[in-house]
């Protein structure tokens, strides 16, 4: 029988091959080492590193910037590991804080987190979906199957989500008075350049792949259906995706920065809160679901997950490289990406302006999301960036370092104990729960 040394050192050559840059490798595999004895189990194991977990996640709630202000008021963060090869399942949530900074509720596993850009991931997978079903053709001339953006010259529902030329609209819609003003001014979308050899990121491309979807399959169904309905037909209902709405009307919702229980965005506020670049507000829960169903490749076809990791513009200088602004890998790492090194060639992830974060590795089955209240006022400007208390980058960052440092210390245990140390210990719906 071969040691416990070359099955974890089998364990980690397989991350690598599958393209996880892993820092620290020889700590990491000491870590492995002293974690995974023979006295001990499976599940033991993922308590200790739930601990840790749970002590990182407490001080990054209660850490505070130079000002003496909290980074966030409330978290509700998820790992998540699905099974599907009899390995057991597991699910380590963390929820703490409150859902605002000036009030005393609490946020629970219930809680709905204003996700913002992160709207833009499912409005990707509404569209292939929408494309795998004959209901939309990515290739067509926007403006030959939606009349309201006549100036988009010969760009298709491809380039909008490629990120190409540069979008401008005459007037900018965040100022104007009402739903229709903003409406208007949204049509007067042009192409400030057409250019297929560069991208740009914007938020107008998003919005008008959601409004064409509206235009073409309300057509194509005889019957008039907002993008709101059109989501939770085509994707969210078929998934299970029960907590992820636009416009929710519970009050347990966190994120989004005002007692109105209006979505952040200015632009989506405006434009009616349900629309393709920013509104949704979801449960930790249900992106670890989304997780599990686009793992199984069963609903969203393979071809159209590989497109979520695919590298768009190799050479381009914006951080986000996928498609729609998604974060694929990165040669630097963090400085570029909101995709961890130590995830595999392939992997996404997705982040809003509200500070949420959600990253897939779709080879090796492993999600994580962290949710936040991060959205803070002050009129001292030196307090605040990007809508965030000063330093927020930097210190969800080196969360997000640490926490993923021990995703993979629970993956290398996960494998070692369920592949080699037959030890087949049943871990299927261990659901835990740690208040912060």
């Amino acid at each position: 029988m071969e040691s416990r040394e070359v099955y974890i050192d089998r364990i980690l050559k397989q991350l690598i091959e599958s393209g996880s840059d892993i820092h620290g490798l020889q700590d990491l595999r000491r870590q492995s080492l002293k974690l995974t004895k023979k006295d001990i189990g499976l599940s033991d194991v993922l308590e200790t590193i739930a601990v840790e977990i749970k002590e990182q996640t407490e001080e990054f709630l209660n850490s505070k910037n130079q000002f003496g202000t909290n980074y966030v008021s409330g978290i509700s963060a998820c790992i998540y590991m699905p099974n599907f090869n009899g390995n057991g399942e597991y699910k380590l949530k963390l929820v703490g804080g409150n859902t605002a900074r000036d009030n005393d509720v609490q946020v629970d596993e219930n809680t709905l987190f204003d996700v913002a850009s992160i709207t833009k991931l499912y409005t990707l997978l509404l569209l292939f979906k929408l494309e795998e079903l004959g209901l939309i053709d990515l290739n067509e001339k926007v403006k030959d199957i939606n009349p309201n953006f006549q100036n988009l010259e010969d760009f298709t529902l491809n380039d909008l989500v490629r990120l190409h030329g540069e979008l401008r609209t005459n007037g900018n819609i965040v100022q104007a008075s009402s739903q229709e003003e903003a409406y208007e001014m949204l049509k007067s979308l042009y192409l400030l350049s057409n250019s297929r050899e560069e991208n740009k990121y914007t938020d107008f491309g998003a919005i008008v792949i959601g409004d064409t979807i509206e235009q073409v399959v309300s057509k194509k169904m005889g019957k008039e259906m907002t993008y709101a309905e059109i989501m939770e037909t085509y994707l969210l209902k078929p998934l299970g995706l029960h907590e992820t709405v636009f416009n929710p009307e519970t009050l347990n919702i966190s994120g989004n920065g005002n007692e109105l229980g209006l979505v952040h965005d200015p632009k989506a506020r405006i434009l009616g809160g349900a629309v393709g670049h920013a509104g949704l507000f979801i449960s930790s829960d249900d992106l670890a679901k989304l997780s599990r169903e686009l793992y199984s490749v069963t609903y969203i076809n393979r071809q159209h997950i590989r497109r979520l990791g695919e590298i768009t513009f190799p050479n381009s200088n914006q951080n986000n490289k996928g498609n729609l602004g998604i974060y694929v890998k990165h040669p630097l790492g963090y400085a570029k990406t909101f995709t961890p090194p130590e995830f595999s060639t392939g992997s996404f992830s997705h982040q809003g302006w509200t500070g949420a974060i959600a990253t897939f590795d779709p080879n090796n089955l492993i999600h994580n999301n962290i949710l936040v209240n991060a959205i803070y006022q002050d009129d001292n400007k030196d307090r605040v960036k990007s809508d965030k208390p000063t330093g927020f980058g930097g210190a969800i960052e080196e969360y997000q370092k640490k926490i993923t440092y021990n995703i993979i210390l629970m993956y290398v245990a996960k494998q070692y104990y369920n592949r080699y140390c037959n030890q087949k210990e049943d871990i299927n719906n261990v659901h835990k729960v740690k208040s912060l």
